[in-house]
């Protein structure tokens, strides 16, 4: 009777949830990799490369992320030898067939899909934040305690709509839960040095943006920082990111810039590579537990399949080069988790575009090939599950809105997000 006295009504969460989360981790530290510009199974997992273009050469394009030899005839790619002696998928689980449900398989609607856990039904305004939240809002909200912007970073090559994906309009969530989003090839690359370093002319849609931007500010010209809409850093977090700026600037210009590249030279750089370089830039320097990274280059594969074939090729050294980097770093070795995933997949057949070598270009217009995609999850052997591969054809295995779900489970806060709001699982089988 008298411990029955002392029971007491369980304390309801605001999500709806019975009791808080643990809080436990299975790491500190994610990174995710979106491959945009639309990845065919059949020339990444499947490793057919030429096989549908009317050869019989076969071979891996990808050694860094997948098993298997490179072919070694009818090159259209500058081949470059692995930055890791292992493949990335020895070093975790494959899942080989993943699906993208439901909606349209255009890049920002693949994008969003993956970032928010939900499918999006029709075509996405590309100049509005997403409906649904993105992983960083659910991370810096629901997270105990809680996160500061610089513990999660966005990283995109090519602008666009994707600065947009760093936080949405939910009305639960928004700006103040956003992360600090960097495109690198606009402060660093060329026309970074043509915009900032030498004053180069806008164009009227720039001007157009600058003057919006003017507006914001005189509208609230009388306001404390800490009362300015959108993400907000502490004095001290904008400090670092102002120098940390400052010394990639400096690091370009005077070509000690580290890249992913087979000599770290710019020889050989993609837009791809110099985001991926960047995104290592940002965990060594801030160690964030959440970064998001994407690719766009392989999008030329609309009409210059060959071309798309060697961005790919090159995209998987700088994933490779990336592991490569974060296992020799005292905080994020054994305590890092990296999924790779394509926002979507491509079309089975070609359309009427061929490029210079005769090659059909696929475009990517919601069949059932281009909603078929892969996922890879790697990390520490006591962590994730080594050298496992999942899925055929015939039966896929995981969805595209998984991955945000599993984000939430490493990082310990899957419990605090309100029922409801992710309809995707946890990929528990790629986890010990």
């Amino acid at each position: 009777m008298t411990a029955a006295s002392s029971i007491v009504a369980p304390y309801i969460l605001p999500s709806g949830r019975l009791f808080a989360a643990s809080g436990t981790r299975i790491a500190n530290h994610v990174v995710f990799v979106l491959f945009g510009g639309g990845i065919r199974n059949q020339e990444s997992v499947s490793q057919q490369y030429l096989a549908n273009q009317g050869l019989t050469t076969e071979g891996n394009i990808m050694p860094n992320m997948l098993e298997g030899a490179m072919p070694t005839s009818n090159l259209v790619f500058d081949p470059w030898n692995p930055a890791i002696t292992t493949p990335l998928s020895k070093q975790g689980t494959l899942f080989k067939e993943v699906r993208y449900v439901s909606g349209p398989t255009g890049h920002y609607n693949g994008h969003t899909v993956a970032m928010t856990g939900n499918y999006t039904e029709t075509g996405i305004n590309l100049v509005a934040n997403p409906e649904f939240p993105t992983i960083f809002e659910y991370y810096r909200k629901h997270s105990d305690p809680a996160k500061a912007a610089i513990n999660s970073w966005w990283l995109s090559e090519g602008l666009g709509p994707y600065p947009s994906l760093n936080y949405s309009r939910h009305p639960l969530y928004g700006a103040q839960y956003g992360a600090n989003y960097l495109r690198p090839a606009s402060i660093i690359g060329q026309s970074g040095y043509e915009q900032f370093g030498n004053a180069e002319s806008y164009q009227p849609d720039d001007v157009q943006r600058i003057l919006k931007v003017k507006s914001l500010l005189d509208n609230n010209f009388h306001k404390d920082v800490s009362d300015l809409p959108g993400i907000q850093n502490t004095p001290e977090d904008r400090e670092r990111i102002k120098n940390f700026l400052l010394q990639e600037l400096e690091d370009a210009v005077n070509g000690n810039f580290d890249v992913a590249t087979p000599t770290n030279t710019y020889e050989g750089l993609t837009g791809d590579l110099l985001n991926i370089s960047s995104a290592w830039h940002v965990l060594r320097e801030f160690q964030p537990e959440l970064t998001v990274i994407n690719t766009v280059n392989s999008d030329v594969c609309h009409d210059l399949f060959s071309l798309s074939l060697d961005f790919l090729h090159r995209a998987d050294f700088g994933i490779g080069w990336l592991w490569n980097n974060i296992q020799n770093h005292p905080v994020l070795a054994n305590d890092t988790i990296m999924i790779c995933m394509p926002e979507h997949g491509r079309n089975l057949e070609t359309n009427a575009l061929t490029d210079s070598n005769g090659f059909g270009a696929y475009d990517h217009t919601g069949t059932d090939n281009a909603r078929r995609i892969f996922t890879l999850v790697v990390g520490p052997p006591d962590k994730v599950v080594q050298d496992q591969s999942l899925g055929n054809p015939n039966i896929p295995v995981a969805e595209s809105i998984d991955v945000v779900p599993t984000i939430a489970k490493i990082l310990g806060f899957e419990d605090q997000i309100p029922a409801g709001m992710l309809p995707g699982r946890f990929l528990n089988e790629a986890f010990i």
